[in-house]
């Protein structure tokens, strides 16, 4: 993966584990979190999103590293036990708008508004994690009631 496919990459989205595992060292702070990505971006990819999500704090703040430089992404951390697929959303999402031409950054702050809301619409289904709303925005914009389903 680091060699084959990390070079063909525009960003990788590592979870902060996943971004230990990867960069070879623990991460407790955002500063830990900017190096883990430093280094990561080394196996060739343009770029490195690591997303905050498991970090302690207020806010969920993910570190991006593209050219050289860090941006931070910020979000008020909702409690919740349905984040089910927080990950994957996120980064299809992310990907969604580099399709439709949007810059890495604005890509990401677009994803990362779209990710938070659908936390904070989760749907609290089944046992353990429940999913995210991938759907919210169709009940603030009409009629459509999901939880007739």
């Amino acid at each position: 993966m680091k060699s084959d496919l990390f070079p063909l990459a525009t960003v990788v989205t590592p979870n902060v584990y996943e971004a230990e595992f990867l960069a070879g060292c623990d991460i407790n702070t955002l500063d830990d979190a900017k190096c883990a990505a430093e280094n990561i971006c080394n196996y060739g990819c343009q770029s490195v999103l690591v997303k905050g999500g498991h970090l302690l704090g207020e806010d969920s703040t993910d570190v991006l590293y593209a050219d050289g430089e860090f941006m931070l992404f910020e979000a008020e951390r909702i409690e919740t036990k349905n984040t089910h697929g927080t990950g994957c959303t996120y980064s299809a999402a992310i990907a969604t708008h580099l399709a439709h031409g949007e810059s890495l950054r604005g890509a990401i702050g677009a994803a990362k508004k779209y990710i938070t809301n659908a936390i904070l619409h989760s749907l609290d289904i089944g046992h353990g994690h429940g999913p995210t709303n991938h759907s919210y925005f169709l009940k603030e914009n009409s009629d459509f009631n999901i939880s007739r389903f």
